[in-house]
């Protein structure tokens, strides 16, 4: 099977994107299928016990059975090069349209998928902005598909917003980012330097299978899952504009390894083109989501 078709995300209009540049996010629910849920769902555990699709390890892989902290949230990078049902996701064309629509950019590239795996009795993620991690591009911004795998509630620690807060300045990345115990901490820190009083945070309680688009620039996070029995897995997908480019800023200690000597420009195999208003996406992907090979497509002999 290629990449996912996902036609709800073609309905989102006017009205979703004026709703989403004025609150920073836009929930948008049951987008996948019960069939796309359960595949999902069960590259988890194949994940972290290291069995990829692919043979690929992912770029960053954080929590292994009986090494880690039981409740630390386990969490992995760039598992699309791994594993076969996340790159179905992560390399969505209706993704990537959507992304560029509500951002206003002319196309998107694929930056990083995330996945989270929020155990019972795992503890929270710190409120941060996704954008002050991407200082070592030009320009420095993103926007992120966040997908639910399992209902989600608050006390299961679902992700939660700050309406608005995509309009305060970009601060710079978090100094803690897992374990905090006040981790809404740094979000109201950056609050009080700039004179805001920032709005209650928003909780997503959403059904599995629904999604959030959110700008890079909002404030989010999320609690401890103080359930006994609940998980919360999610799949963030994370776009950056088509023209992006390397910095000469510092920074981008697991992405700058892709940056070709001398070439500030984003190389198709690590950073494929998603979708773009002039029809171009990246040719390899849909074959890669089939066989786990990227191979661009043969050309008709004239």
């Amino acid at each position: 099977m290629a990449a996912f078709d996902l036609p709800l995300l073609a309905h989102i209009g006017e009205a979703e994107t004026d709703r989403f540049r004025r609150d920073g996010y836009l929930v948008i629910e049951r987008f996948l299928t019960e069939e796309r849920i359960a595949a999902l769902r069960d590259s988890f555990p194949k994940l972290f016990a290291g069995k990829f699709d692919t043979g690929v390890y992912p770029d960053e892989w954080y929590w292994r059975e009986g090494m880690s902290l039981p409740d630390v949230t386990r969490h992995m990078a760039n598992a699309w090069k791994a594993d076969l049902n996340v790159a179905k996701l992560a390399l969505s064309a209706d993704i990537g349209r959507a992304a560029a629509r509500l951002a206003g950019w002319p196309g998107v590239r694929l930056g990083q998928d995330t996945i989270w795996w929020k155990a019972p009795r795992t503890k929270p993620v710190a409120h941060h902005q996704d954008s002050s991690f991407m200082d070592f591009l030009n320009p420095a911004r993103t926007i992120t598909c966040w997908v639910t795998l399992d209902d989600t509630h608050r006390d299961a620690g679902t992700l939660e917003y700050v309406p608005g807060s995509h309009l305060w300045p970009l601060t710079p990345l978090p100094e803690a980012f897992h374990g905090q115990d006040d981790y809404r901490a740094q979000m109201k820190a950056a609050a009080a330097k700039s004179g805001i009083t920032p709005a209650e945070p928003v909780f997503i309680e959403v059904p599995a299978g629904s999604c959030v688009f959110h700008a890079g620039e909002i404030w989010h996070g999320s609690g401890p899952n103080t359930t006994g029995d609940r998980m919360r897995r999610s799949i963030g997908v994370h776009m950056i504009p088509a023209d992006a480019q390397f910095s000469d800023r510092h920074g981008g200690y697991i992405y700058r390894r892709y940056q070709r000597t001398g070439d500030p420009g984003l190389d198709e195999s690590f950073f494929p083109l998603l979708w773009s208003d002039d029809a171009r996406r990246t040719l390899w992907i849909e074959g890669y989501c089939e066989t786990g090979r990227r191979r661009e497509p043969e050309r008709p002999t004239p």
